[in-house]
């Protein structure tokens, strides 16, 4: 087993401690059909991740079967994202990043003297990378949320300003609600 391949393993074995315990838990099945579909995904958008994921299959089946349902996860719930392309564009963009990281952690834990610094150096810029997304990503939600928030100051204005018209109808309602029970008895 490569020096990689095993510290890929480490991370994931850290993380599971760590408490992925409960995303564990929700993984869709192993089967065909998701890693052809999990694999497509790798190799449009990630293809340096395919030769540690071979690796990975070749020598530890269960945690390659896991990859597989993580990111068959993760295509799912982008798919969930499409109608919104902003969105499902950085995350994308996250995923991205946050895979090649981690493939360039492994190396930058196997390499030694000018090629580990020079993969530590490339790790800090995808880290920045990763927080300049994360912070797209957060003032996106808080321009959805504004503008969902607007729209609920939009309703609350007009109910308000309906009340009275709108507590007439409701009684009216529901009298002719009670007529109704009590011709019916």
């Amino acid at each position: 087993m490569s020096a990689v391949v095993r510290a890929v393993l480490a991370g994931a074995a850290a993380a599971w401690l760590a408490g992925a315990g409960s995303a564990r838990e929700s993984l869709p099945k192993f089967t065909e059909e998701r890693e052809a579909a999990a694999l497509h995904f790798v190799r449009k958008h990630c293809p340096e991740l395919v030769p540690p994921l071979d690796e990975l299959r070749r020598n530890s089946r269960a945690a390659y079967e896991r990859q597989v349902r993580e990111t068959f996860q993760v295509t799912e719930l982008l798919a969930d994202l499409q109608d919104d392309p902003r969105r499902y564009d950085l995350e994308l963009q996250v995923w991205k990043v946050e895979n090649r990281a981690l493939v360039l952690a492994a190396r930058a834990a196997t390499s030694d003297g000018d090629e580990r610094k020079a993969a530590e150096a490339r790790l800090q810029e995808l880290a920045r990378e990763l927080v300049d997304l994360e912070v797209r990503a957060a003032e996106y939600r808080v321009q959805v949320l504004e503008k969902e928030l607007s729209a609920a100051r939009d309703d609350l204005g007009r109910t308000r300003d309906g009340a009275d018209r709108a507590a007439r109808e409701r009684y009216e309602g529901l009298l002719e609600k009670a007529r109704k029970r009590r011709a019916g008895s």
